[in-house]
Parts: structure tokens; sequence; C-alpha cells
């Protein structure tokens, strides 16, 4: 059977200015969205500094429900400019699967016009998030290093679209099941398309945000797949790999000098969009 075809409209309702772009009835969704976001329904799986993720059913379908928190300081002047990141991520995932790299559209996206809250809804994507892929890959070790060396390749190819990822850690990153492997990229806030993609300092950026996490599984030799993947898609020279290299080490330094002097993590994150 045939979907029906998307609509695109605006909803106002309980305080939220909402956005919603799926197909047929947007009132069960909004219904539960609005729920999540009074605290009346859901399951927290995720929380930051800057947003809560949140579980709920959508008839027999998951659905997230990522609240945003308002900005503070010099985020407050960005988004006056840039406008609100709900309504970024839903034009950059469009233009992602447009340029043929996998990111979730979001179906319902808004802004609580008295906090300056955001919310953004997608549906539940399939695959595994990177760290427990690799945990679950030490028995079968050749397609763990397949794997890497194709998501070096992945991030080439985004690069080579003109795209910088906002958050490129390996838990806004998932593996599917499907050969050969296919990856999501989750997280766009900060995601952009922009000509700083053919510098060598934002992209190694993306590197550093891949690499400073210490993950069971996944050993230097790995990490050196994901580079292998990575330059023999664009040519990248041996003095670029050194400069990557150096940079995830200054990251990592300044990590455990933070978390010496922070009574508590910052962020605790979870592992919500795997399967």
């Amino acid at each position: 059977m045939e979907r029906p075809p998307a609509t695109h409209q605006k909803i106002d309702r309980e305080g939220w200015k909402l956005a919603f772009t799926g197909h047929g009835s947007h009132e069960p969704l909004v219904a539960i969205a609005l729920d999540v976001a009074a605290g009346r329904s859901g399951t927290c799986v995720r929380r930051s500094t800057h947003a809560e993720t949140w579980i709920a059913k959508l008839d027999d379908t998951d659905i997230f429900v990522k609240i945003l928190r308002p900005p503070r300081g010099m985020a407050r002047i960005k988004r006056l400019v840039r406008g609100g990141p709900s309504k970024h991520v839903a034009a950059i995932a469009a233009q992602l699967k447009r340029d043929g790299i996998e990111a979730p559209l979001p179906m319902l996206t808004g802004i609580e016009a008295s906090t300056g809250r955001e919310l953004i809804v997608t549906e539940r994507v399939r695959g595994t998030v990177m760290p427990r892929f690799l945990r679950e890959q030490r028995d079968d070790i050749p397609r763990k290093r397949a794997v890497l060396r194709t998501l070096g390749a992945e991030i080439a190819r985004l690069h080579a679209r003109g795209y910088i990822h906002g958050d490129l850690t390996p838990f806004n990153i998932l593996v599917g099941k499907d050969e050969p492997p296919r990856f999501v990229f989750l997280d766009h806030e900060r995601t952009r398309k922009t000509w700083l993609a053919r510098l060598a300092r934002p992209r190694l950026r993306n590197f550093v945000q891949l690499g400073r996490f210490a993950l069971s599984g996944l050993t230097r030799t790995d990490r050196m797949r994901v580079w292998s993947g990575y330059a023999a898609e664009r040519s990248d020279s041996r003095s670029e790999l050194r400069r990557a290299v150096r940079m995830i080490r200054d990251r990592i330094a300044r990590d455990a000098v933070k978390a010496r002097n922070s009574p508590k993590p910052i962020v605790a994150r979870g592992e919500a969009t795997e399967t």
C-alpha cells in the first residue's frame, strides 16, 4: 500500500509554534510530542548540557523527541542571526539526504514562545550505535576492520560534498546491518554545508571529535583504519595524518584536565538509537 503524500503544516498548540512534515494526520504526533515536552510521558534516554532526548511510542513505532534548552550568551545572538536549531536540522537533514548522506528526517519541529525551548521529533532509525557495534565485533575482527575503513570513506564523502558535522562522535554514528556497511549520521544542530570543508583544520576537527573517546574494542590500529579509508578517497598526505594525531592528543589532554576539575560528568551519554 502506498503511503499518503507528505504534508507541510504550521500548528500553534499549547504555546508551541510547530512545523509538521510527514504523512497522514499530524494530530497523534503533536499530542505525544507535547506530552513529552510537558513531562507527562516518555522516557529520557540521553541528557547533555544543551538537550534531552526522550523515547515515546506512536502506535507501534518508536519516536525520539529531542528537547533543546533555551540558548544562552552568544548562542542567543547566533539564533537571532541564523534561526533556531530545530529549523536548521530540518533543512540540513533534507539537504544531506539529497546529497546521498543518510540522516534522520524530522517529522515535527518547533519552538516554545515563552521559554525558547525547541523540539525535534524523528522516527527511530534502525542500526547499532558505533560504541556498541565495536563491542559486539570482538569475535568478527574482519567485519570490524572493513566497517572502520568504510566509515573513513563515508566521512571523506561527507566532506567532499561540502559538509562539516557539528558533533561527529561515535555516539552519533549508526551502523546498519547491510553489506556493504551503511552509516547514518545523527545530531545535526551544528552541521553545516560550507566552503570550510575544503580546508584541513575544519575537516580534521571531525577526526578529533571521533578519535578522542576511549572505546571498548577500539585499538590504535583501528583508528588508523578509519584514517586509511578516508585518505584513500581524498589522497590526503602523511602530514595531515600527523596533524590529526597531534590534535587528538591535545584534545584528550584537555579532556583529562577538565575531568579532574569537574566533580560530576558534564555530559551523560546513552545509546538510545541502537537496535
